[in-house]
């Protein structure tokens, strides 16, 4: 065979393959051929430049951006959604909840133990996108305590909700976020209601967090559970720039508090870093140095946030640097 057959060959393969839309098989019995020698015809194509494939980005998806966030952070996945230039708080979260719906309908496997940071809006959003999930979830549990003095139902309604939709056992953990001392929580980490969740959390492997800011949200604040004026200064001295499950952290990502001073009833950042899968939902320029804390700490393995905070992100990283 010349080189001129060879090449009219694997032409007429890529042809039919590609353009004309049939099967492996098809070709083979068309060209009396075996369907391994079109498997490795087509593959040949591809090395040799006959076919050559462009992936055609539409406007409203950011790969590229995704990528460079990836790459710089380390992080395995990032997904960035389309907002509008001025776009407001709840335009952000709304675009971005359901974004995360979307994430969860697709990437659920049977025998999932999901955790949520329940004192957070953006979550509250994802919620409302959520549909049945098609696989058997094992069960929604609650990350962070929700019972305060102002009722501070929101966190049971999140995670109660979650497991409706998802027709699946839901675990309440029946004490406040934070507690008026550590000895206080420790007490209440060793009663059978608290403890029983608690040790539930190195069983998790899907936690979907929040990412918070030193200011506490509207959801946190209206709860009437949150630290003192006092308590925040101390935080900011400290260098916290934000918090996952009222865990905070500074720029590199490293906790602020340890454990003999915080009383914080909740998902570790040590326990994030072993659990096996973290979604992080976070959006709005005032987050941009709190998400990059999050991610040079290594908590998160997957980014959900919206296109103007990732091409801030992006700047603020390259003239400073990571």
């Amino acid at each position: 065979m010349s080189k001129n057959d060879e090449t009219r060959l694997l032409l007429k393969i890529a042809t039919l393959y590609y353009q004309e839309g049939l099967k492996q098989a098809q070709i083979a019995k068309q060209l009396r051929l075996s369907q391994s020698q079109v498997s490795r015809s087509i593959t040949r194509c591809l090395k040799e430049g006959i076919v050559k494939i462009n992936v055609v980005q539409p406007p409203n998806v950011f790969m590229s951006l995704e990528s460079t966030i990836q790459k710089t952070f380390s992080v395995p996945n990032v997904i960035v959604v389309d907002v509008e230039d001025r776009a407001s708080d709840a335009q952000i979260k709304r675009a971005i909840g359901s974004s995360s719906a979307h994430y969860l309908d697709t990437s659920l496997r049977d025998g999932d133990l999901i955790g949520i940071s329940s004192w957070s809006e953006t979550i509250r959003s994802m919620i409302d996108y959520l549909t049945p999930a098609k696989s058997k979830t094992k069960g929604v549990i609650q990350l962070l305590g929700g019972v305060g003095h102002n009722g501070s139902i929101q966190a049971t309604i999140l995670t109660q909700n979650m497991a409706d939709i998802l027709t699946c056992p839901a675990y309440m953990l029946p004490a406040q976020s934070i507690e008026q001392s550590v000895a206080e929580k420790n007490k209440l980490l060793k009663t059978s209601g608290v403890s029983e969740v608690v040790n539930m959390f190195n069983e998790v492997n899907m936690a979907i967090v929040g990412i918070g800011m030193l200011e506490p949200s509207n959801l946190l604040r209206n709860s009437g559970n949150y630290y003192d004026e006092d308590t925040l200064k101390m935080l900011a001295d400290r260098g916290a720039v934000g918090d996952i499950s009222l865990h905070y952290y500074n720029q590199s990502g490293q906790a602020v508090l340890n454990d003999t001073e915080n009383p914080v009833i909740g998902m570790s950042l040590e326990q994030l870093n072993a659990c096996e899968h973290v979604v992080a939902l976070a959006g709005g320029l005032d987050k941009v140095e709190a998400i990059k804390g999050a991610l040079r700490g290594g908590y998160i393995d997957v980014l959900i946030t919206d296109r103007i905070t990732a091409e801030a992100m992006v700047k603020s990283t390259n003239s400073v640097g990571i």
